[in-house]
């Protein structure tokens, strides 16, 4: 990620970074400390991260490619002496090492937790694993969402369980995993430590959210709502004629506001809530004769939050319209590399292309 004057903080500079990890969880933890500068060197099996086999193009897998930016890669057999004792060495001149391994695999390497901390006392050593290092059961995203309860928490109206796309739990582990990282580098005193992140943990934490505190303090969930909002109605999606909107008409202020316009009775939210499918059925009564242009027109006079409830190609389209350089940057070559998704100052920092298997740093 190149450098200017004023430009994106690079605060991670001179860090160096061992990557032994696949798939989302770990790889996504260690390119956001690439992001902010530090040197991420990617282990990888002569066959390489398992992601690169999951679907793809000329440029590869789309899952390997955005997950790995403005990293090197390198190739280790680990079950080989020779490339064992290299990790070895790469560990003792790094200040870091992000692993999602699973337990049991890392103890066959020896490389658990009490091994790299007597080895390694200078190093943070962040392990990402389902149920924390002391449980040597695996785990993936989608489990962590069943087990969690977050698959109930998320279930249709009439019950069925659902999962969530995009992989929100190995996110949540990526962000938590490379915050709690970055801030133990830059700890005082330079001192390692084992950062032990339990996927079922973040799940609960990030995808279930207030239910915790509700079941944990004796409360009772309401029955599934599919896509209608917890905490207020009306709030979900609605059909227009020629599409979808979502409008949070739910908290007091928004149905004060959206009340009048399609004919909705007074009622405090409690009630609203408990009688959201008669309320929802008003709100689309007025929705579904209109055009969603219209209808999201309507919201914005009215400053009731609502949007477009759109196709991901046509997303991309609209959000690179509003935020120049958004979502994807693109290479001479045609291949497009996940833009980073926030500025500092109006700037953007400019992610390199996931690694080659076995290259260091691929060129734009």
């Amino acid at each position: 990620m190149p450098e200017a004057a004023g430009g994106p903080p690079r605060t991670l500079a001179g860090k160096r970074v061992v990557d032994l990890s696949q798939f989302i969880a770990g790889p996504t933890a260690a390119q956001y400390l690439a992001d902010y500068g530090a040197e991420v060197t990617k282990i990888e099996s002569p066959q390489g991260d398992r992601a690169r086999t999951l679907p793809g193009n000329a440029f590869g897998s789309y899952y390997a490619r955005s997950f790995n930016t403005g990293k090197s890669s390198r190739v280790l057999d680990l079950h080989a002496p020779g490339d064992r004792a290299a990790l070895d060495a790469l560990l003792a001149d790094a200040h870091a090492l992000v692993c999602n391994l699973a337990p049991a695999s890392l103890a066959g390497l020896g490389l658990d937790a009490a091994t790299l901390r007597t080895r390694f006392p200078h190093l943070v050593v962040t392990l990402i694993s389902g149920h924390g290092q002391q449980d040597p059961r695996p785990c993936m995203d989608t489990i962590a969402q069943c087990e969690s309860g977050f698959a109930r928490l998320n279930a249709d109206e009439d019950g069925t369980p659902r999962l969530s796309s995009g992989w929100p739990v190995d996110m949540f582990c990526g962000l938590h995993a490379g915050f709690a990282t970055a801030m133990a580098l830059l700890a005082p005193g330079g001192r390692g430590c084992v950062v032990d992140l339990s996927m079922m943990e973040v799940a609960m934490a990030t995808m279930i959210g207030p239910a915790v505190l509700t079941l944990a303090e004796g409360g009772e969930l309401a029955p599934p709502r599919g896509n209608r909002d917890r905490a207020s109605a009306p709030s979900s999606i609605y059909r227009c004629a020629d599409g979808h909107v979502y409008i949070l008409g739910g908290l007091d202020a928004y149905w004060e506001r959206l009340r009048p316009l399609v004919g909705g009775e007074t009622a405090p939210i409690d009630e609203r809530i408990a009688r959201a499918a008669h309320f929802d059925a008003v709100v689309e009564a007025w929705t579904v004769a209109q055009p969603k242009a219209a209808v999201l027109a309507r919201m914005r006079s009215l400053q009731i939050p609502a949007g477009h409830v759109d196709d991901p190609a046509t997303a991309i389209e609209r959000v690179r319209a509003a935020r120049p350089g958004a979502v994807s940057r693109r290479l001479p070559s045609g291949e497009h590399v996940p833009a980073f998704p926030l500025l500092f100052d109006g700037r953007r920092p400019v992610r390199d292309a996931s690694p080659a298997i076995g290259d260091a740093r691929r060129p734009d």
